[in-house]
């Protein structure tokens, strides 16, 4: 599952160190690609529910949106 995530904005290193962490922790992470000013985020199997779950979370605590691609 490949989900397209607009660039957060982070108030501090330790932020984004966080944002990361969080991301890298989800089921599945296989890999988190910077493209501009967006971050393409690779997931390896179906666990769709709980990892989106997990995205929106991440999303809603940096106000920032995510979309599926596939």
């Amino acid at each position: 599952m490949k989900i397209e995530i607009s660039g957060p904005f982070f108030k501090c290193e330790e932020d984004e160190n966080i944002f990361f962490s969080r991301l890298y922790s989800l089921p599945g992470y296989d890999i988190v690609v910077g493209k501009g000013s967006y971050l393409y985020l690779t997931l390896k199997h179906d666990s769709k529910n709980q990892a989106l779950n997990q995205v929106q979370e991440i999303c809603d605590f940096w106000n920032t949106t995510y979309k599926v691609l596939d």
